[in-house]
């Protein structure tokens, strides 16, 4: 698992690529395996830094709203 954050879109919203979150036998293509995280770098930080999960939405959201 990778995480990436968009240094141009408002925010810097940070996204989880998961390599076997996507399935091409199914017709899926590696960008099925994103997950948004958070919708802002900082509010990512900020739930690392005060130790909380940074995992729990990006795994518990399959969309890409």
């Amino acid at each position: 698992m990778e995480w990436y954050v968009s240094l141009i879109a408002v925010d810097n919203p940070v996204l989880l690529f998961d390599a076997d979150g996507w399935e091409p036998s199914w017709g899926e293509e590696p960008h099925d395996g994103l997950r948004h995280a958070t919708a802002s770098l900082r509010e990512w930080l900020r739930t690392w830094a005060t130790g909380g999960n940074v995992w729990d939405t990006a795994l518990g959201d399959s969309s890409l709203d």
